[in-house]
């Protein structure tokens, strides 16, 4: 890997780590009530198409950053469904 690589990976990280606190604060406090259920899933589709992207261009740092983004908004997408009162 080359430098730039782990620039790639470094920013696919923090990309990935700001969605992180919103997740814990749902799970914590079992509420998504002001949480668009439309914004999530044109994440989901956002990131799917980016990961896709990623894929076919064997680009590790695109991988890794929408793989992870992609697990964190379909589990508020769960904490969404499941969390209605």
């Amino acid at each position: 890997m080359q430098w730039i690589d782990y620039v790639g990976l470094f920013g696919a990280v923090l990309s990935s780590v700001t969605f992180v606190p919103q997740v814990i604060k749902a799970w914590q406090t079992k509420s998504v009530g002001d949480l668009s259920i439309w914004m999530v899933f044109i994440l989901i589709a956002n990131v799917s198409t980016w990961l896709f992207y990623g894929i076919v261009k064997h680009d590790i740092a695109i991988i890794v950053a929408n793989s992870i983004i992609l697990f964190l908004s379909l589990l508020m997408l769960y904490f969404k469904i499941s969390f209605k009162k």
